[in-house]
């Protein structure tokens, strides 16, 4: 789930030309946190999840989907 979850973020913040950086400083997550969700090496949280949403402009569910 943890690959999944991460190929979304990375696909998302690709489409909207955003780097780690800037997706984290708008989700309110450090870029660390944001390369090691998109590699599946960390679980991601709840809060994580929502604001990592928020800042790629879609629900929470998108991230979710295979």
């Amino acid at each position: 789930m943890n690959s999944i979850i991460g190929r979304n973020i990375r696909r998302l913040r690709w489409q909207r030309g955003y780097t780690q950086s800037e997706l984290g400083k708008r989700a309110r997550i450090s870029q660390g946190r944001i390369c090691r969700l998109e590699i599946g090496n960390e679980n991601p949280t709840l809060t994580s999840l929502s604001r990592i949403a928020r800042a790629l402009e879609v629900e929470t569910a998108e991230l979710l989907r295979s």
